[in-house]
């Protein structure tokens, strides 16, 4: 489980809520996706990867 972990959204983390309470906050800034998951993502082509992760992030809001 180390090295593979599932892609945000995948999980039970309530990622809109967490992130309505960093903008209330004031946080402007960039936001980062790091991906562990060899037994998964990393062996995907990296454009579906790619958009996978923005269409995750579009889903946060």
């Amino acid at each position: 489980m180390l090295n593979d972990r599932g892609m945000m959204g995948d999980g039970v983390i309530d990622l809109p809520l967490m992130r309505r309470w960093m903008e209330d906050a004031g946080y402007r800034g960039m936001h980062e996706v790091e991906i562990f998951s060899a037994n998964n993502w990393w062996q995907r082509d990296p454009d579906e990867v790619l958009a996978t992760c923005r269409a995750r992030h579009r889903d946060c809001t």
